[in-house]
Parts: structure tokens; C-alpha cells; sequence
């Protein structure tokens, strides 16, 4: 996306490169430290105008389009609204949530893996259920104190269809 990024509303907002600049923004997503960089360059020389950061809080679900959403809005010296920072925790995991749980057998702090499977509902609990990849074994059927650390790749519009109809 390379364009003059300008406020409808007479330039009282953002910054000089929102307002008057043709620029692309390039995002630089790190799973690891749970944070979005988003560099603003400028067409002409390709030099950095601007440099934003979204990062996680440690106890937030780390999701990388809100970060890249907060990330540019602070490089284009906009207000970020609440709802991007206030956004909804999800309260289970699902396909592509990337979840940390404690095996029955394990005291070190827990495993991180990714959710590849949701077992049917007859077999699941609040905490079990799961088909975990990076595991051992056929799943999570002993995992207890499931917390979701990424939900970046999960694929909500297949949990949303039914809501519009």
C-alpha cells in the first residue's frame, strides 16, 4: 500500500508523514517478544519517516493484526482507540491458538504449542481436549492450566458465520 495517508478532517490529525507524504508501511512481526514494529518509509530513497511498536502485555493474548493496527496508528501520530487496546481475551482455545499447558508429569512452568484439533465435545472439558502440535504423544488428554498466549492464526469467521444470520 504506497499512498498519502491524509486525514479527512482539515489535517488536525497525525503527524507530518500522515498528512503530507506518500509512504508504505512495512511490518516486522516478532511471536517471540509478542510485538509488532511497523516502519513508515517513503517512496522517494526509500528512507524511514516514522517507526511505530505495539508489544503484548505479559498477561494479553498476543494478536499480530491488532499489533500491526496500534503499531501504525502510533507511527502516524494517531490516537489508538480503546477497543484496539481493550480488544476481547478469548475464553477457549481454538484451531491455531497457540497455547501453553502443564502435563500431569511435568513442574517445569509448562509447554507452548500450537492447537491442531479440538477433540468432539463429549470428550472435552474446560481444560481438556486439545491435539497440541510439538507434543508427545496423541494430544493433550492430561493438560491441565491451559492459557493462550497467541490467537494471531486462529480463523474466526468460521466461529462467526452462524452470528450474522
Amino acid at each position: 500500500m504506497t499512498r498519502k495517508m491524509r486525514s479527512p478532517i482539515a489535517n488536525s490529525d497525525g503527524n507530518r508523514t500522515f498528512n503530507t507524504l506518500t509512504s508504505k508501511p512495512e511490518f516486522h512481526i516478532n511471536r517471540n517478544k509478542r510485538a509488532v514494529t511497523v516502519l513508515v518509509r517513503g517512496i522517494y530513497g526509500n528512507a524511514i519517516l516514522e517507526k511505530g511498536i505495539a508489544k503484548a502485555a505479559p498477561d494479553d493474548v498476543f494478536h499480530a493484526e491488532i499489533g500491526k493496527a496500534i503499531a501504525l496508528r502510533r507511527a502516524l501520530g494517531l490516537m489508538v482507540p480503546s477497543e484496539y487496546t481493550n480488544a476481547p481475551k478469548p475464553d477457549e482455545p481454538r484451531v491455531g491458538s497457540v497455547v501453553r499447558g502443564v502435563d500431569h508429569d511435568m513442574y517445569d512452568g509448562g509447554k507452548v504449542g500450537v492447537v491442531t484439533a479440538l477433540r468432539p465435545t463429549e470428550f472435552m472439558s474446560a481444560e481438556l481436549g486439545l491435539v497440541v502440535d510439538g507434543f508427545a504423544g496423541t494430544g493433550w488428554n492430561l493438560i491441565g492450566n491451559v492459557s493462550i498466549l497467541d490467537d494471531t492464526d486462529v480463523d474466526y469467521s468460521v466461529i462467526t458465520e452462524g452470528v450474522a444470520a
